[in-house]
């Protein structure tokens, strides 16, 4: 007796894509979402606009809007005085002090990955066998 069997598969790309895997899809949103969630606490806070004031240029992105957010992220201080819109100033070498250290400071995401990356690994892992919920 001989059996034929036929089995049709969709491409690799399309099931990561159909399950939300792919670069934009629901995880990689989810994962960001939980990432800026985590990394409030590592985040230099005065008055909370450097935290609050942010975009989504997509969804593996997260953009602080302050004029004064790459100084913050990079933990020196600008030179010269302010200037008007559109034109950078340089970033020094001096060190920013920030309230709320050692734990607020200077990239701030990559400081939090380090404590928590276990964590959020669950979380995704969660979202994901909750199919996305």
């Amino acid at each position: 007796m001989k059996l034929n069997i036929k089995v049709k598969m969709n491409s690799a790309k399309k099931i990561i894509k159909d399950h939300g895997l792919d670069k934009d899809g629901k995880v990689t949103k989810f994962l960001r979402d939980d990432v800026y969630r985590l990394y409030e606490p590592y985040i230099p806070k005065e008055n909370g606009d450097l935290y609050r004031n942010v975009t989504y240029p997509n969804n593996h992105s997260i953009k602080h809007i302050m004029p004064y957010s790459h100084y913050m992220y990079k933990g020196k201080t600008a030179i010269g005085a302010s200037r008007p819109k559109g034109v950078k100033r340089k970033i020094s070498n001096k060190p920013l002090q920030y309230q709320g250290a050692p734990k607020r400071g200077a990239e701030w995401d990559k400081r939090m990955m380090n404590d928590r990356r276990k964590e959020i690994c669950k979380d995704v892992e969660n979202f994901i066998e909750k199919g996305g919920k």
